[in-house]
């Protein structure tokens, strides 16, 4: 039987929608303008309410910069235990409401349900100029592959919930999910990047492989190259508490990624350990891929090259 949702015309200012993996929905308005449309809310990563907030509402804006795009308005998603104090939901709400303001764009509404877990993200509009969005789809062969942040964050967060981790390792994982993709997105469109997404519940590995397999390419990868957070990699490999999503990310992702025989288990994991709030994967021509780096520098954020773009299909990690 047919989802029923497949059942639906396709209407051609769709651009992406549910026929394919973006990660946001564009809907063109007209030659200069297209509408990117997203929603997404998570659970606490963090025990601080505001960065809480902050992390969660960065996280929801991400997808629309994953595309290209500007956010310009966002409604909140809320759902809060009933007995939460009004004053811990004031401060989720303020580091939303201050994410939503260094965007640039401006929170319109929302709504609230009562629930047992908290919940907070947004559904979030922005626009862009339909010739330069960035598809999943628009890596080629010769490119090369750029992240903007390191990876770790769902380990660190785990472990920080498990009280194992230094509190400076959990720190740097917190400050580098309530960074923002703006400036790495707005540098990729400057630079004309086709081809990127935005690193999060798949794992570096998963996001990858839908890059790879959009654009009917392989993705070589090289672990030596692939920032790490501090502390991701000694709690990798105590290997005590791994999120549950790394199990189920192999299980989805698995049998598409070739690793090299120098990479022992735990690293294994890490690569498909889930992120949180995570950076900018791009992929893009080797001519592009220095301005693009020497740019973001100048901007006062990192950036590395982590691979390579071949003929093939899947991924290749290697050391």
């Amino acid at each position: 039987m047919r989802p029923l949702l497949d059942t639906q015309e396709v209407s051609p200012r769709v651009l992406s929608g549910m026929h394919n993996a973006d990660d946001a929905a564009v809907y063109v308005l007209d030659d200069k303008t297209a509408l990117i449309f997203t929603a997404d809310f998570i659970t606490p990563v963090v025990d601080d309410a505001y960065a809480y907030g902050t992390i969660a509402a960065t996280n929801s804006l991400s997808d629309v910069y994953a595309m290209g795009g500007k956010p310009a308005i966002a409604l909140n998603l809320v759902g809060f235990p009933k007995e939460m104090p009004k004053e811990i939901m004031q401060q989720i709400i303020q580091g939303g409401l201050d994410a939503t303001k260094a965007a640039a764009a401006i929170i319109v509404g929302g709504h609230t349900v009562e629930d047992e877990e908290p919940k907070f993200g947004m559904a979030v509009i922005g626009f862009a100029d339909p010739a330069r969005i960035i598809r999943k789809g628009g890596a080629k062969v010769g490119d090369r592959l750029i992240l903007t942040k390191p990876i770790g964050t769902g380990l660190l967060a785990k472990c920080g919930k498990n009280a194992v981790l230094l509190e400076s390792h959990l720190e740097a994982a917190q400050a580098s999910m309530m960074r923002s993709n703006r400036r790495a997105s707005e540098t990729a469109v400057h630079h004309h990047v086709a081809g990127g997404t935005d690193v999060t519940g798949f794992g570096l590995l998963g996001h990858a492989y839908e890059m790879a397999a959009a654009a009917e390419v392989k993705f070589t990868l090289k672990l030596a190259q692939i920032p790490i957070l501090a502390g991701a990699k000694e709690q990798a490999q105590k290997g005590e508490y791994w999120p549950t999503k790394v199990w189920e990310n192999i299980e989805h992702f698995g049998s598409h990624v070739r690793f090299s025989d120098a990479l022992v288990d735990f690293e294994r994991q890490l690569l498909f350990s889930p992120e949180t709030s995570g950076g900018l994967l791009l992929s893009m021509g080797a001519e592009v891929a220095g301005d693009f780096l020497k740019d973001l520098h100048a901007q006062g954020q990192d950036a590395w090259e982590i691979g390579s773009v071949d003929a093939g299909d899947g991924i290749d990690v290697v050391s």
